[in-house]
């Protein structure tokens, strides 16, 4: 499928509505959650096995809950390395095959560097981001890592600066609001033509999980929805995935 959409609050003349007014009809924002941790089992984009929902939603939110679910990983990053080790295989090989060899590749949100040791196993030269500093300790064993913030990462490279943009599973635990302003920065780094992959959750509720190793924040959204933003940030929509979680690959316009 193609879609494509301009950036802004909206298209003159059309009453078609940009990704700030879009949010309410996409998402599952911030309401409360009450089905229990012993919800039947998940699995998401990075394999992960994930239970319902529990405690509350946005009311008890700390003022950084990408931060603080983030943090959780820290303490169980071997595992976590180990359990996802083999998980993926097949979307990365298609995203590095998606692009000329070399290309350079931004990991956002890379985790403990899976996907980086894949990317530069195909043929291309890859740099990764993530929050977490423990992860990005792992991550630099296979290529240039960085500690980031994604919801800053446009201020980290000059525009235009790469061919792909690998974002798995990285924007789940960011507010409805930061995702889309993060698309927009990966629209600028991205060079005209360049390729995106994210994929984010579909099932259960927005607000807080609780995980066998801790309790993290998830943002649920609508898939044709977070595909409508992914184009008004400034690409062409060529494949929705639609499961647990909604995988989105797209190509930046210009």
């Amino acid at each position: 499928m193609a879609v494509t959409a301009a950036v802004g609050t909206g298209t003159p003349g059309t009453g078609r509505p940009g990704p700030g007014r879009r949010l309410e009809a996409v998402i599952d924002n911030g309401r409360s959650t009450t089905s229990g941790a012993g919800g039947p089992a998940m699995t998401g984009c990075q394999g992960e096995s994930m239970t319902s929902h529990g405690g509350t939603g946005s009311e008890d939110r700390p003022v950084d809950q990408a931060a603080r679910s983030v943090a959780v990983y820290t303490d169980h990053a071997d595992d976590y390395r180990a359990a996802h080790a083999a998980k993926m295989s097949d979307r990365a090989e298609r995203f590095a095959g998606s692009l000329p060899v070399p290309s350079l590749i931004l990991d956002a949100g890379c985790g403990p560097g899976r996907d980086l040791a894949r990317f530069i196993a195909h043929g291309h030269v890859a740099r990764g981001a993530d929050l977490n500093p423990v992860f990005v300790a792992m991550a630099s064993a296979h290529a240039p890592t960085t500690v980031g913030d994604l919801r800053d990462i446009g201020s980290r490279y000059p525009d235009g600066t790469f061919d792909g943009i690998w974002a798995s599973a990285s924007l789940v635990h960011l507010l409805a609001a930061e995702a889309v302003d993060v698309l927009g920065q990966f629209a600028r780094l991205l060079r005209p033509g360049g390729r995106l992959y994210v994929c984010l959750k579909a099932v259960g509720r927005t607000g807080w999980l609780d995980e066998p190793d801790g309790r993290r924040w998830y943002t649920v959204w609508d898939p044709e929805g977070f595909a409508a933003v992914v184009a008004d940030a400034g690409f062409t929509v060529e494949d929705v995935d639609r499961g647990v979680f909604v995988e989105v690959w797209a190509t930046r316009n210009g």
